[in-house]
């Protein structure tokens, strides 16, 4: 695997306290330790523990051995102003004092800790930059797929095809390119992470609504359930799920709250062919009819007042297609977004009314820049500029555009991982709309107790009708 070459690029943000800066170190165990122990903070130790134990541990180095880097060594591989540490506070008051931030920090980010009338971020802190990766069992089909030398191909309709010429998401637990050369090599890296796991419980979800006066405009509760349909390695039914023979994946969500919207059902169902429409189904019960959705309906945002769309399940739920998007690695180096520490605690610290932020987490994380163009004028954006994640190839922060090309919508979530097992569900969504001024805070409880139960009749819009 050729060594990556890398420029930097930066989140940070402030808080009103200020923690006294860790030094960089090559082992994320011994940073989050002795960041704890600096801000005194027990959630910060909760997850110092977490990463620390020795199933963490054995698979970090495992997938450090396979891919020949991790998020450390790439940290280490570049020079990074000296006061971009561990403990970093910036807020409005000096963050013109670190003319450096440029580089690293998105700019849709700068303007929220600059602005403290719509949507602002009063202070944000730099945390330790942590390993991730995915489970053992990917690991291991992956390694052997590609030391064997199978090799994954892409065709001309942008299906992602295995060494036999099999759709291959339908077949095969390896990641594809997990050295992506190009951007639809990339985009198929990203696509293959799906949920990162195999089920997927949020029990519940809370979407809240802020309009342009930072008011509390309306609050949303559902369930949401996702399966991965082949290539199982964990949850029973292992492989396969029957009954799903030509699905990848599947999501589902039954809106509890409020009432004028409770029983309202959702199931999507996306095929592995790229001229297969997703099975596309909503229960409408203010009309007791089922209606079937087409895809310029995956545009429309999930309920009114929402700024997610449907299309913005797990970042993007958009089939790769080059005959109607261009995809282009725009560049490689480092952006900081929210950690994926969901499972101790959420990185994001709002004040009482909900719509402004005193404080946000954010970690250094190594990135390839990806750009989805669309080439039709018919999609909602014009392009998405995408921050793939070197270590778990997931977005972990996005950038959406209208097809004037302004700056539309920014997203920028954390996920609920589990050190010990590589899996992952989601802590948050964070989602804001540059032009109208509005943002969405999604606050997901991952069920853990539950998520490998039989999920699959939830996929049902029949049977999800009648969930409640």
């Amino acid at each position: 695997m050729r060594k990556l070459k890398l420029k930097a690029t930066v989140v940070a943000v402030g808080i009103g306290v200020s923690y006294l800066a860790v030094p960089v170190q090559a082992d994320p165990v011994a940073d989050w330790q002795a960041f704890a122990k600096k801000t005194g903070e027990t959630y910060h130790a909760e997850w110092a523990n977490m990463i620390a134990a020795p199933e963490a541990r054995a698979l970090s180095k495992e997938w450090r051995d396979y891919r020949g880097y991790d998020a450390s060594s790439l940290v280490a591989a570049v020079e990074l102003p000296d006061e971009l540490q561990p403990g970093l506070v910036i807020n409005k008051d000096n963050i013109d004092d670190y003319p450096w931030l440029s580089e690293y920090l998105p700019k849709p980010s700068a303007d929220r800790i600059r602005d403290g009338e719509w949507f602002g971020w009063k202070e944000v802190v730099i945390v330790p930059t942590n390993h991730y990766y995915m489970s053992r069992g990917v690991l291991e089909e992956t390694r052997d797929y590609h030391e064997s030398g199978r090799k994954f191909t892409v065709n001309e309709k942008g299906e992602l095809l295995n060494d036999k010429g099999e759709l291959a998401l339908l077949k095969e637990t390896a990641m594809p390119f997990p050295d992506p050369k190009t951007g639809l090599e990339l985009a198929w890296l990203f696509m293959s992470y799906g949920i990162g796991n195999e089920n997927l419980f949020l029990n519940p979800i809370t979407f809240e609504v802020c309009d342009s006066d930072n008011k509390l405009e309306r609050t949303y509760t559902a369930h949401i359930w996702w399966q991965k349909m082949h290539g199982r390695k964990h949850i029973d039914p292992l492989t396969d799920v029957p009954g799903h023979k030509d699905v990848v994946e599947a999501g589902s969500v039954y809106f509890l709250d409020p009432y004028d919207v409770r029983g309202l059902a959702v199931s999507r169902q996306r095929y592995a062919e790229a001229d297969r429409g997703d099975d596309f189904r909503a229960f409408l019960p203010s009309l007791r009819r089922t209606r079937i959705l087409a895809g310029s309906d995956a545009q429309d945002p999930m309920a009114a007042g929402l700024e997610v769309t449907w299309d913005e399940w797990r970042q993007s739920w958009v089939k790769p297609d080059p005959r109607v998007f261009d995809y282009a690695i725009a560049g490689e180096g480092f952006v900081l977004a929210q950690p994926q520490v969901g499972h101790a605690y959420a990185p994001v610290f709002r004040d009482e009314s909900g719509c402004q932020i005193d404080r946000m987490e954010l970690e250094l994380r190594p990135v390839w820049i990806l750009e989805v163009t669309d080439k039709t004028g018919n999609y909602m954006y014009s392009k998405r500029r995408m921050y793939v994640d070197k270590e778990l190839y997931y977005v972990v922060y996005q950038e959406m555009y209208d097809q004037r090309g302004n700056l539309w919508r920014v997203l920028d979530d954390a996920r609920d991982w589990e050190p010990a097992t590589g899996l992952g569900m989601w802590e948050n969504y964070v989602i804001w709309n540059t032009i109208s001024k509005r943002w969405n805070y999604l606050n997901m409880d991952s069920d853990w107790d539950n998520y490998s139960n039989d999920i699959s009749i939830q996929f049902d819009i029949d049977v999800l009708r009648d969930y409640r």
